[in-house]
């Protein structure tokens, strides 16, 4: 459950604060890593650090999408899937380098996927 928290925090965060003019998609996701790796170090304790900062930084890879790729909602449905596929890959690809950004492509890209075929099935039903 806090992996999921993590992923979308990440992720909204990061996609919110890269719209503004003087912070770009890579200063919003980094800064936010930062500041949460040092809240989480402070309270929580290193190893707990660790790993949920890998999640929210993962997260925020879901977050740096363009904003016409990706809506609010799209942001929260793709970080929702980054933190079970990351759940479920991240065993696996234990050392692998970009475990994180492939988990956040694959999210990223079966939301807008899975996006651009209801647009298509719903332009299908209204014009038959």
């Amino acid at each position: 459950m806090l992996v999921l928290l993590f992923a979308i925090l990440g992720g909204v965060i990061t996609y919110k604060l890269s719209i503004l003019r003087w912070m770009n998609a890579i200063r919003a996701s980094s800064t936010c890593t930062l500041i949460c790796y040092v809240l989480l170090a402070y309270t929580a304790g290193t190893e707990t650090a660790h790993t949920y900062t890998s999640i929210f930084f993962g997260g925020s890879f879901v977050g740096m999408t363009s904003s016409h790729r990706l809506s609010s909602k799209g942001v929260v449905a793709a970080a929702c899937l980054f933190g079970v596929i990351s759940s479920l890959l991240l065993p696996f690809l234990e050392g692998v380098g970009g475990a994180l950004g492939v988990c956040a492509f694959i999210s990223v890209s079966a939301v807008h996927l899975t996006k651009m075929a209801a647009t298509r099935l719903s332009l299908k039903m209204r014009n038959p």
